[in-house]
Parts: C-alpha cells; structure tokens; sequence
C-alpha cells in the first residue's frame, strides 16, 4: 500500500494530502449544524418523556451517516474553495503555473478528489446508512412511541400478485391477529367476496375465523352465501413487501429497494415515489462531484490574487447562493417525480446535469484563459 502511493505523483499527493484536512473540518461542521435541530428534539423529549441519555446518543449517532451524506456535496464545494484560496494566498498556484505546470494538470487531482468523495458517500449510503436508519426508526418505534415495529399496515386495500385484493381495518401489534378483514377475489366468472371477523397471516397463507364466503354473479346479484368458522388461503408472497409501514426507503439499499419496486409492480401498487427515492441513492453522492468542479469555477472565476478579498467574499457568496439554488432546484423535481408531473429520472438528475453543465463550462473557459 506505501508502495503504491509513493507511486502517486508528487503533486497529486500534495493535492490529496491539502484536501483532506479541509474536507474533514467542512464534513465535521456541516454535520454539526444538520444535528443541531435533532439533538435539540432529542434533549427535550428526554427531559419531558423520561428518554435516558443513552438512547439519546444512540439516535444522535444513528442519525449522522444519513446527515454526512446529504452534506458531503456542500462539504467538498468549500473545502476545495478553502484549498484553493490559501493556495492562491500564498502563491502556490503562481509558482506551479510559472513553473510550466499547466491549469489541467492542476485541476485534475481536484477533480479525483470529488470523484473519490462521490464513490465513498455512494458506500457509505449504500452499506451503513440503511443499518443505521433501520436502527434508529427501531428505537424510536420501542422506546419512544412505546410500540413493536407494525409488521402490516392498517385502513390500506392493495393488490395481491394473484387476482385478489386485501383490506384489513385493524392489527393488533402484540399478536399479528387481524380484524375486519375483506378479500375480493376475481375467479374469471362470479367475483367471491370473503369477509372475515379475524385473521391470522403467515408467509404463504392467512387463516381466516367467523366469516362468510359471497359469491356474486355479472350483475352484481348475490348468487350464494356461506358461512364458515375458519377458512385457510394460499397467498403468493409475503405482505411485508405490501406494508406501508415497513422498511422506508432510507432503510434499504439500492438492491433491496429494487426489489421492493418489482414486487408492488407486481401487485398494480404505483411505484414513482419509490423510484425517486431509488435515483438519489446516486444523485446526491454524484453532486460531490458536480460541487467540486463548481468550487474551482468559481476561485479561478473571482479570485485573481492573494490579496483580491473581495474576489474571495464574492466567489464564497456566489457559491452559498449555488448550494441553496442546487437544493431548491432538487426539491422541486424530487415533488414532481413524486407527483408524476416529471420521469424519476429527470426528478434525481436534472439538478446534477444542469450545475455540472454549469460549472464544467465555467471551468473549462477559465482553464483556457490560464
């Protein structure tokens, strides 16, 4: 491993060496002030509800891997910014491009910065930050609202992968026994209604108590009633797919999560929200790159010297002002896809291709006047 960074150019290894540390400050106080509202809800529950100060730091440790994620992009913009000022303060940059070092070959290990940033954000949000949203939704369900996790949702009709669709008024959480259950069935002649006082379900079949079987015939007519005290039906699948109150999709992973979607398409369920959240399991880790190539467009854009601090407040102003236009711009398509009204794709996408479009042009027309 030594071997193979002392491979690493000097310069790029000087260039990761002065982004680290920058990167590290930025991440550590983004992550604090994204906290700050979480910890303050936290303290007050603990006071007023008797939550011990562990379950507090629990949370509050759970929590972070989500909110670093969702910061990285903000926190590689400056950090590449407070690289780059400091470098032009102190005249590095003059010396590497009087030296016959060229802007591209400057701008590069910037870049791979980014680039690495993104691919450890898209780890991360892929292999820790599902177990640690999963485990902090599971302390709030046990300790705070002082109930098991619900395995079915309740007041909910969907569609079985058969030709079946299941409501269920009521579950009792403690014993997973259902009440008030009504399943249609389409056999293909008479549509059959059963309706059911209880139920019990498993992975592959329910059990059903004091009910009634009703058949009906094309007109709608009742054509037969019976009454049974415990009936048993195969369903094909395992309704914790089905349940609104399983999994969020900030508890699964990429796989998971497509998974999830295949089986309610299955089923006829609406999957858009849940290719939205899908694509920004990617889009926000690529927007470490998109920031970072922004940050350098601005520095080489509005700060001339050392001594330009008014270049320095106005390339930091501009680039607060980008983040806040970026996260707008993301919110916005993220309704949309929700609602329909744009593809998952552009709803996770546009804001990405639109600010990379911006910087990358605004970088590459600064690096030829260089």
């Amino acid at each position: 491993m030594v071997s193979l960074f002392r491979r690493i150019p000097i310069i790029d290894r000087y260039f990761f060496g002065q982004y680290f540390w920058p990167f590290s400050l930025a991440i550590g106080a983004f992550g604090i002030i994204g906290i700050v509202d979480i910890v303050f809800y936290l303290i007050e529950l603990s006071v007023l509800s008797g939550i011990s100060a562990k379950i507090v730091f629990q949370l509050i440790l759970f929590k972070l891997p989500a909110i670093l994620v969702l910061f990285a992009p903000i926190a590689v913009l400056f950090s590449i910014m407070l690289l780059l000022v400091r470098m032009i303060k102190d005249h590095e940059l003059l010396v590497l491009l009087s030296s016959g070092v060229s802007s591209i070959r400057i701008i590069t290990p910037l870049l791979l910065c980014g680039a690495l940033t993104s691919f450890s954000a898209f780890v991360v949000n892929e292999s820790l930050v599902p177990w640690t949203n999963h485990q902090a939704n599971d302390i709030i369900a046990r300790e705070i609202d002082r109930k098991p996790p619900p395995d079915i949702a309740e007041d909910v009709v969907f569609k079985g992968t058969d030709d079946r669709f299941f409501y269920v008024q009521q579950v009792d959480r403690k014993t997973g026994e259902m009440r008030s259950v009504l399943i249609f069935e389409d056999t293909g002649q008479y549509p059959r209604i059963l309706v059911s006082e209880r139920a019990q379900w498993g992975l592959n079949e329910w059990h059903l108590w004091n009910g009634k079987t009703i058949e009906l015939n094309s007109d709608a007519d009742i054509e037969y009633v019976n009454t049974f005290a415990h009936m048993k039906i195969n369903v094909n699948q395992n309704l914790n797919f089905i349940d609104g109150n399983s999994k969020s999709p900030t508890e699964m992973d990429s796989k998971e999560l497509r998974t999830r979607i295949a089986t309610l398409e299955k089923g006829g369920i609406s999957t858009q929200a849940l290719k939205v959240e899908y694509g920004l399991k990617q889009a926000i880790p690529v927007a470490c790159l998109v920031f970072g190539t922004i940050g350098i467009a601005y520095c080489l854009t509005f700060i001339k010297t050392g001594k330009d601090w008014w270049g320095i407040v106005i390339a930091i102003g501009v680039a607060a002002g980008t983040v806040m236009i970026y996260f707008f711009v993301l919110a916005v398509c993220r309704a949309l896809g929700k609602g329909g009204s744009l593809t998952p794709f552009l709803s996770v996408w546009t804001a990405n291709i639109v600010f990379g479009l911006w910087g990358g042009g605004l970088l590459a027309f600064q690096s030829g006047r260089r």
